[in-house]
């Protein structure tokens, strides 16, 4: 029974045979328990000092001679009471951290942190992507090339800049300097957009890139592919690029629509608290 009791302890193999020896004799100099248990003296004093440190076991001195023995019941008992209260206190301030806090742990809220990328295949696929624009809380920047986008959506761009506009979503967009561009630029004031020309054959690209609220969108039209990044991060930094990039854009002096972007940002957004 004593061997199963210490086992509840998790006692080692040698801690249950010095303990159960220590027992037998009562207290005793840690050189006496190491000749009658036939192991190294050193080994046995470590051992004996770590069972006082668990509170298993009383070290005493007597005279120059320190003497170990067992610990009384009552006192083990008290001492697994207030372990044990211990240990509800500490768990105790845990569940309130965890609480407090425990979000930062989970899964969910890493994966809420990271960005969270979207694809979207085929044509289908890229008007989902300018549909989510159609949802801005506040402008559009953009970078695009009308030749490549209206030959790959004809019919659907001929309603989705009027809705834009229909929804109070201004918008600032670089193209390259094309016939179908200067069209689109003739619509800029009914269409919400302040625009910028570059000159075609220095500058042209195919996909465009559109960012708005967190999110930034490419669409691919060779392609037919479309990405919504959704990171705030990577947003602004998009919203940094574009500002430079149009700043640039402005020295070829084909600007042309809306110079009021600022004021109808700041009037959507008053418009979507009510």
């Amino acid at each position: 029974m004593i061997t199963n009791l210490l086992k509840s302890f998790r006692f080692t193999a040698k801690e249950t045979k010095i303990f159960l020896k220590v027992l037998e004799l009562g207290s005793q100099p840690a050189s006496n328990i190491a000749r009658v248990c036939e192991m190294p003296r050193n080994t046995v004093r470590s051992i004996l000092d770590g069972l006082v440190k668990k509170g298993l076991m009383v070290k005493t001195r007597r005279a120059n001679t320190q003497y170990y023995s067992t610990e009384k019941k009552e006192n083990l008992i008290r001492a697994l009471k207030h372990k044990r209260m211990k240990m509800e206190e500490e768990i105790d301030q845990q569940i309130d951290l965890l609480e407090a806090y425990g979000d930062e742990l989970s899964a969910r809220h890493w994966a809420q942190s990271r960005p969270k990328i979207t694809f979207y295949e085929g044509t289908d696929g890229l008007e989902k992507v300018y549909e989510d624009t159609l949802t801005a809380k506040s402008g559009l920047k953009s970078w695009a090339s009308t030749d490549d986008m209206l030959e790959a959506m004809p019919d659907y761009f001929q309603t989705y800049f009027k809705r834009r506009a229909g929804n109070g979503i201004p918008m600032q967009s670089i193209h390259p300097d094309t016939g179908s561009a200067k069209d689109i630029t003739n619509r800029d004031e009914s269409e919400l957009r302040d625009s910028a020309l570059v000159p075609a054959d220095k500058f042209y690209w195919t996909p465009e890139i559109q960012v708005y609220d967190n999110k930034v969108n490419i669409a691919s039209w060779k392609d037919k592919l479309g990405i919504i990044i959704e990171s705030e991060e990577i947003a602004d930094a998009m919203r940094v690029f574009f500002d430079m990039s149009f700043e640039a854009a402005e020295k070829y002096g084909k600007r042309h629509g809306i110079k009021n972007y600022d004021e109808l940002i700041s009037k959507k957004e008053k418009s979507d608290k009510k």
